[in-house]
C-alpha cells in the first residue's frame, strides 16, 4: 500500500507527463512540488513507483511516464476526488439553501438581501404585500456592472431603482400566474423594470404560514443566468 506522500509524487510525476509528453525527472517534481524531500528521496520514491509497475523508465539517464496501471490508478484518483468534490458543493449548496430558506421562512428581509447580494452580485428586491414593505440591496453591485458610456441607458437605470419599489408590489398578482419563481425577464418584458439594459430573475415565493412575497435579482443582460436561476431556486 502506498504512502500518501507516494501517491501525491506519482499523480505529479503523471500529471507532469500528461502535460509535457516528455519523461518526468526527480529533479523536476523537486523544483515544481513541495514534497518535504531532497531530489535524491524522490528518485527513490520513483524507483519504487517503477517496481510497483506505475511508472517506467523509457532509458536508464531519462526520466519516468507512467505506465497502464499508473494511468488507471491515476484516473481512479480523478475520479474519487471530482466526487468528493460534488459531494461538498452539494453539502454547501444544501447548507446555503437551508439558511436563505430560513431567512425567507423567517422574513428577516434585510439579512436575506444582503446574503442574495453579495452571492449574486446584482441588485436584490422583495416586496413583502401583507406588510406593505419593500426592501433592496446591492446597487453598488448593479452599478459596477452596467456599461455607463449611454445616457439614455444611465437615466433609464436610475428611474428603473427609484420606481422599483412600486413596480414590484404592483406585479405580484401579474407575475403570480405564472407559478412561484423563479422566472427571467429579458429586457422591457421585465414586469418591475423598463431599461432595455437589464434583465431581471425572480417571482413570487411562499414564505410561509400562507404568505406570499416577492424576491427580484436585477442586473445587467450578461449576468450568470444559470447561477442566478440555481440560487434563487434553492429558496
Amino acid at each position: 500500500m502506498m504512502t500518501e506522500r507516494s501517491v501525491q509524487i506519482l499523480e505529479a510525476a503523471i500529471q507532469e507527463f500528461i502535460a509535457a509528453g516528455e519523461p518526468v525527472s526527480s529533479g523536476l517534481l523537486y523544483e515544481k512540488y513541495e514534497f518535504g524531500i531532497k531530489p535524491a528521496m524522490i528518485r527513490l520514491e520513483l524507483d519504487e513507483l517503477e517496481a510497483q509497475g506505475y511508472l517506467v523508465q523509457p532509458h536508464h539517464s531519462a526520466g519516468r511516464v507512467p505506465t497502464n496501471a499508473g494511468y488507471e490508478f491515476f484516473a481512479s484518483r480523478m475520479f474519487e476526488n471530482a466526487v468528493r468534490e460534488a459531494e461538498e458543493r452539494a453539502r454547501k449548496s444544501a447548507a446555503r439553501a437551508a439558511s436563505l430558506r430560513e431567512l425567507l421562512e423567517e422574513r428577516a428581509w434585510p439579512d436575506l438581501l444582503t446574503r442574495l447580494s453579495a452571492e449574486l452580485g446584482l441588485l436584490s428586491v422583495v416586496a413583502d404585500c401583507a406588510r406593505e414593505e419593500v426592501y433592496k440591496a446591492g446597487l453598488q453591485a448593479l452599478v459596477t456592472q452596467l456599461d455607463w458610456q449611454d445616457r439614455d441607458g444611465i437615466r433609464s437605470v436610475i428611474r428603473d431603482f427609484e420606481e422599483v419599489d412600486e413596480r414590484v408590489s404592483a406585479a405580484a398578482p401579474e407575475v403570480g400566474r405564472l407559478g412561484l419563481g423563479p422566472h427571467v425577464f429579458i429586457g422591457r418584458k421585465s414586469p418591475v423594470t423598463k431599461s432595455d439594459a437589464l434583465s431581471v430573475v425572480g417571482g413570487n415565493y411562499d414564505a410561509g404560514d400562507g404568505v406570499t412575497v416577492s424576491i427580484f435579482a436585477i442586473g445587467p443582460k450578461r449576468m450568470d443566468y444559470k447561477k442566478v436561476i440555481r440560487i434563487l431556486k434553492e429558496l
